[in-house]
Protein backbone atom coordinates (compact mmCIF):
# COMPACT_ATOMS: atom_id res chain seq x y z
CA UNK A 1 0.00 0.00 0.00
CA UNK A 2 1.32 3.39 -0.98
CA UNK A 3 2.30 5.53 2.02
CA UNK A 4 2.44 9.22 0.97
CA UNK A 5 4.11 10.27 4.23
CA UNK A 6 6.91 7.72 3.79
CA UNK A 7 7.32 8.71 0.13
CA UNK A 8 7.54 12.37 1.10
CA UNK A 9 10.17 11.63 3.77
CA UNK A 10 12.19 9.58 1.28
CA UNK A 11 12.07 12.39 -1.28
CA UNK A 12 13.20 14.93 1.33
CA UNK A 13 16.07 12.67 2.39
CA UNK A 14 17.16 12.17 -1.23
CA UNK A 15 17.05 15.92 -1.88
CA UNK A 16 19.04 16.67 1.29
CA UNK A 17 21.67 14.08 0.38
CA UNK A 18 22.02 15.47 -3.14
CA UNK A 19 22.25 19.04 -1.83
CA UNK A 20 25.01 17.97 0.54
CA UNK A 21 26.88 16.26 -2.32
CA UNK A 22 26.64 19.38 -4.48
CA UNK A 23 27.86 21.59 -1.64
CA UNK A 24 30.84 19.30 -1.10
CA UNK A 25 31.60 19.31 -4.83
CA UNK A 26 31.55 23.13 -4.96
CA UNK A 27 33.87 23.35 -1.96
CA UNK A 28 36.31 20.91 -3.56
CA UNK A 29 36.19 22.74 -6.90
CA UNK A 30 36.85 26.05 -5.20
CA UNK A 31 39.83 24.57 -3.36
CA UNK A 32 41.20 23.17 -6.61
CA UNK A 33 40.75 26.49 -8.41
CA UNK A 34 42.54 28.32 -5.59
CA UNK A 35 45.40 25.81 -5.76
CA UNK A 36 45.74 26.21 -9.53
CA UNK A 37 45.77 30.01 -9.33
CA UNK A 38 48.48 29.92 -6.68
CA UNK A 39 50.61 27.64 -8.83
CA UNK A 40 50.10 29.84 -11.91
CA UNK A 41 50.96 32.99 -9.95
CA UNK A 42 54.29 31.44 -8.95
CA UNK A 43 55.18 30.07 -12.39
CA UNK A 44 53.91 33.03 -14.46
CA UNK A 45 53.61 36.19 -12.32
CA UNK A 46 51.21 38.74 -13.77
CA UNK A 47 49.52 36.17 -15.99
CA UNK A 48 46.14 37.65 -17.12
CA UNK A 49 44.49 34.33 -16.23
CA UNK A 50 44.90 35.28 -12.58
CA UNK A 51 42.19 37.90 -13.14
CA UNK A 52 39.66 35.41 -14.46
CA UNK A 53 36.09 35.08 -13.29
CA UNK A 54 32.79 33.85 -14.66
CA UNK A 55 29.55 35.71 -15.24
CA UNK A 56 28.25 34.09 -18.44
CA UNK A 57 31.44 32.60 -19.85
CA UNK A 58 32.25 28.91 -19.73
CA UNK A 59 34.69 29.41 -16.89
CA UNK A 60 37.08 32.33 -16.30
CA UNK A 61 36.97 34.04 -19.69
CA UNK A 62 34.79 37.00 -18.61
CA UNK A 63 37.41 38.18 -16.13
CA UNK A 64 40.32 37.60 -18.50
CA UNK A 65 38.64 39.63 -21.25
CA UNK A 66 37.85 42.47 -18.85
CA UNK A 67 41.45 42.54 -17.62
CA UNK A 68 42.93 42.55 -21.13
CA UNK A 69 40.79 45.49 -22.24
CA UNK A 70 41.51 47.36 -19.01
CA UNK A 71 45.13 47.34 -20.20
CA UNK A 72 44.43 48.06 -23.87
CA UNK A 73 41.57 50.52 -23.53
CA UNK A 74 38.11 49.58 -24.74
CA UNK A 75 38.13 51.15 -28.20
CA UNK A 76 34.80 51.08 -30.05
CA UNK A 77 33.56 48.10 -27.99
CA UNK A 78 32.72 45.90 -30.98
CA UNK A 79 32.90 42.09 -30.96
CA UNK A 80 32.18 39.08 -33.14
CA UNK A 81 31.61 35.69 -31.54
CA UNK A 82 31.56 32.68 -33.84
CA UNK A 83 30.12 29.81 -31.86
CA UNK A 84 27.89 31.88 -29.58
CA UNK A 85 25.63 28.95 -28.66
CA UNK A 86 22.28 30.02 -27.13
CA UNK A 87 23.82 33.04 -25.40
CA UNK A 88 23.46 31.54 -21.94
CA UNK A 89 27.15 30.62 -21.80
CA UNK A 90 29.55 32.41 -24.09
CA UNK A 91 32.34 34.98 -24.14
CA UNK A 92 30.37 38.10 -25.07
CA UNK A 93 27.05 38.06 -23.18
CA UNK A 94 28.75 39.99 -20.38
CA UNK A 95 30.24 42.45 -22.89
CA UNK A 96 26.74 43.22 -24.19
CA UNK A 97 25.61 43.96 -20.64
CA UNK A 98 28.60 46.31 -20.38
CA UNK A 99 27.57 48.42 -23.37
CA UNK A 100 29.32 46.63 -26.24
CA UNK A 101 27.88 45.93 -29.70
CA UNK A 102 28.46 42.82 -31.71
CA UNK A 103 27.62 39.82 -33.84
CA UNK A 104 26.58 36.37 -32.63
CA UNK A 105 26.98 33.46 -35.07
CA UNK A 106 26.17 29.80 -34.52
CA UNK A 107 25.50 26.81 -36.77
CA UNK A 108 22.75 25.41 -34.55
CA UNK A 109 19.36 26.63 -35.76
CA UNK A 110 17.68 25.70 -32.48
CA UNK A 111 20.08 27.82 -30.45
CA UNK A 112 19.72 30.82 -32.74
CA UNK A 113 15.93 30.51 -32.62
CA UNK A 114 16.13 30.52 -28.84
CA UNK A 115 18.19 33.73 -28.86
CA UNK A 116 15.85 35.39 -31.36
CA UNK A 117 12.81 34.42 -29.27
CA UNK A 118 14.30 35.69 -26.01
CA UNK A 119 15.83 38.96 -27.20
CA UNK A 120 14.09 41.88 -28.91
CA UNK A 121 15.39 43.13 -32.25
CA UNK A 122 18.12 45.59 -31.44
CA UNK A 123 20.73 47.67 -33.23
CA UNK A 124 23.42 46.51 -30.78
CA UNK A 125 23.34 42.81 -31.65
CA UNK A 126 23.29 41.03 -35.01
CA UNK A 127 22.34 37.34 -34.73
CA UNK A 128 23.14 34.92 -37.57
CA UNK A 129 22.59 31.22 -38.10
CA UNK A 130 25.47 30.02 -40.29
CA UNK A 131 27.81 27.07 -40.58
CA UNK A 132 31.09 28.96 -40.68
CA UNK A 133 33.83 27.69 -42.98
CA UNK A 134 36.99 29.03 -44.60
CA UNK A 135 34.94 29.95 -47.66
CA UNK A 136 32.28 32.09 -45.97
CA UNK A 137 33.86 33.29 -42.70
CA UNK A 138 35.08 36.67 -43.96
CA UNK A 139 31.77 37.52 -45.62
CA UNK A 140 29.79 36.59 -42.51
CA UNK A 141 31.91 38.86 -40.34
CA UNK A 142 31.96 41.66 -42.91
CA UNK A 143 28.17 41.55 -43.32
CA UNK A 144 27.71 41.55 -39.55
CA UNK A 145 29.94 44.57 -39.03
CA UNK A 146 28.20 46.38 -41.89
CA UNK A 147 24.83 45.73 -40.24
CA UNK A 148 26.20 47.31 -37.06
CA UNK A 149 27.47 50.28 -39.06
CA UNK A 150 31.12 49.73 -38.07
CA UNK A 151 34.28 48.59 -39.78
CA UNK A 152 36.76 47.94 -36.95
CA UNK A 153 36.74 45.00 -34.58
CA UNK A 154 37.95 44.97 -30.98
CA UNK A 155 37.30 41.37 -29.94
CA UNK A 156 36.99 38.17 -31.96
CA UNK A 157 36.01 34.85 -30.36
CA UNK A 158 36.12 31.61 -32.37
CA UNK A 159 34.83 28.31 -31.01
CA UNK A 160 33.34 26.04 -33.65
CA UNK A 161 34.69 22.65 -32.48
CA UNK A 162 36.10 22.03 -35.92
CA UNK A 163 38.35 23.81 -38.38
CA UNK A 164 38.88 26.73 -36.00
CA UNK A 165 42.46 27.39 -37.08
CA UNK A 166 41.89 27.74 -40.81
CA UNK A 167 38.73 29.78 -40.24
CA UNK A 168 40.72 32.10 -37.99
CA UNK A 169 43.48 32.45 -40.57
CA UNK A 170 40.90 33.28 -43.25
CA UNK A 171 39.35 35.94 -41.02
CA UNK A 172 42.69 37.57 -40.24
CA UNK A 173 43.37 38.05 -43.94
CA UNK A 174 40.55 40.60 -43.99
CA UNK A 175 40.26 41.94 -40.44
CA UNK A 176 42.58 42.69 -37.53
CA UNK A 177 40.82 42.43 -34.16
CA UNK A 178 42.66 43.86 -31.20
CA UNK A 179 42.08 40.72 -29.12
CA UNK A 180 41.45 37.14 -30.21
CA UNK A 181 40.02 34.34 -28.09
CA UNK A 182 40.41 30.95 -29.76
CA UNK A 183 39.60 27.52 -28.42
CA UNK A 184 42.52 25.09 -28.42
CA UNK A 185 42.70 21.34 -28.02
CA UNK A 186 44.41 20.93 -24.66
CA UNK A 187 44.89 17.20 -25.10
CA UNK A 188 48.05 18.10 -27.02
CA UNK A 189 50.63 20.04 -24.96
CA UNK A 190 53.50 21.96 -26.55
CA UNK A 191 55.44 21.30 -28.67
CA UNK A 192 52.85 19.03 -30.36
CA UNK A 193 51.59 20.79 -33.47
CA UNK A 194 48.32 19.33 -34.77
CA UNK A 195 45.17 20.74 -36.38
CA UNK A 196 42.31 19.04 -38.17
CA UNK A 197 42.26 19.12 -41.96
CA UNK A 198 39.79 21.51 -43.55
CA UNK A 199 36.60 19.62 -44.40
CA UNK A 200 33.40 21.26 -45.58
CA UNK A 201 30.30 20.64 -43.43
CA UNK A 202 32.23 18.54 -40.93
CA UNK A 203 30.66 18.52 -37.48
CA UNK A 204 32.53 17.49 -34.35
CA UNK A 205 31.92 13.84 -33.45
CA UNK A 206 32.69 14.30 -29.75
CA UNK A 207 36.15 12.70 -29.94
CA UNK A 208 39.65 14.21 -29.87
CA UNK A 209 39.66 15.11 -33.59
CA UNK A 210 38.75 18.72 -32.93
CA UNK A 211 40.33 22.15 -33.38
CA UNK A 212 44.06 22.71 -33.06
CA UNK A 213 46.75 22.43 -30.43
CA UNK A 214 48.04 25.55 -28.70
CA UNK A 215 51.35 25.28 -30.55
CA UNK A 216 49.54 25.12 -33.88
CA UNK A 217 47.49 28.21 -33.06
CA UNK A 218 50.44 30.18 -31.77
CA UNK A 219 52.70 29.34 -34.72
CA UNK A 220 50.00 30.19 -37.24
CA UNK A 221 49.10 33.54 -35.65
CA UNK A 222 52.67 34.68 -34.97
CA UNK A 223 53.47 35.61 -38.61
CA UNK A 224 50.08 37.33 -38.81
CA UNK A 225 51.13 39.77 -36.07
CA UNK A 226 49.62 38.22 -32.93
CA UNK A 227 51.18 37.19 -29.63
CA UNK A 228 49.84 34.61 -27.18
CA UNK A 229 49.43 36.26 -23.75
CA UNK A 230 47.42 33.75 -21.70
CA UNK A 231 45.18 30.69 -21.57
CA UNK A 232 42.14 30.19 -19.38
CA UNK A 233 42.78 27.93 -16.40
CA UNK A 234 40.26 25.31 -17.54
CA UNK A 235 42.44 24.60 -20.59
CA UNK A 236 39.88 25.66 -23.20
CA UNK A 237 40.63 29.14 -24.58
CA UNK A 238 43.79 30.97 -25.63
CA UNK A 239 44.06 34.75 -25.86
CA UNK A 240 46.12 36.72 -28.37
CA UNK A 241 46.79 40.43 -28.83
CA UNK A 242 48.46 42.36 -31.62
CA UNK A 243 52.24 42.36 -31.42
CA UNK A 244 52.15 46.14 -31.03
CA UNK A 245 50.18 45.73 -27.77
CA UNK A 246 52.00 42.72 -26.37
CA UNK A 247 54.42 44.81 -24.27
CA UNK A 248 51.47 45.67 -21.99
CA UNK A 249 51.49 42.08 -20.72
CA UNK A 250 54.14 39.81 -19.19
CA UNK A 251 55.89 37.67 -21.79
CA UNK A 252 55.99 33.90 -21.33
CA UNK A 253 56.59 31.00 -23.68
CA UNK A 254 53.83 28.87 -25.16
CA UNK A 255 54.98 26.06 -22.87
CA UNK A 256 54.64 28.26 -19.80
CA UNK A 257 51.21 29.59 -20.76
CA UNK A 258 49.72 26.23 -21.75
CA UNK A 259 46.99 24.99 -19.42
CA UNK A 260 46.10 21.31 -19.34
CA UNK A 261 42.47 20.25 -19.82
CA UNK A 262 40.52 20.89 -16.64
CA UNK A 263 37.02 20.78 -18.08
CA UNK A 264 35.60 19.82 -14.70
CA UNK A 265 36.17 23.40 -13.52
CA UNK A 266 33.19 24.61 -15.52
CA UNK A 267 31.02 22.94 -12.87
CA UNK A 268 32.13 25.63 -10.41
CA UNK A 269 28.94 27.60 -9.87
CA UNK A 270 28.58 31.31 -10.53
CA UNK A 271 25.29 32.41 -9.01
CA UNK A 272 21.88 31.22 -10.14
CA UNK A 273 20.94 29.50 -13.39
CA UNK A 274 21.73 31.81 -16.35
CA UNK A 275 19.10 33.46 -18.53
CA UNK A 276 18.89 36.12 -21.22
CA UNK A 277 16.45 38.22 -19.18
CA UNK A 278 18.82 40.96 -18.05
CA UNK A 279 20.11 41.25 -21.59
CA UNK A 280 16.55 41.49 -22.93
CA UNK A 281 15.82 44.27 -20.42
CA UNK A 282 18.96 46.16 -21.42
CA UNK A 283 18.19 45.86 -25.13
CA UNK A 284 14.60 46.97 -24.70
CA UNK A 285 15.79 50.14 -22.96
CA UNK A 286 18.75 50.91 -25.24
CA UNK A 287 16.87 50.44 -28.49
Amino acid sequence: MFDPIAAWKKAIATFSRRLHELSNEQALLHQEYTRIKKDVSVRTPGNPALHGYKVYSQFDEDGIIAHIFSKLGFGDRVFVEIGCSDGLENNTHTLLLSGWRGVWVDADMGKIRYVSKQLPENRRLVVKQEFVSVRNASKIVSDGLTALGVSSLDFLSVDIDGDDLNVLIALLENTSPRVICAEYNAKFPPPINVAIQAKANKFWQGDDYQGASLTALSEALRPMGYTLITCGLSGVNAFFVRDSDSALFPRFSVEQLFQEPRYYLRRLASGHRPSLKFLADRMSVSD
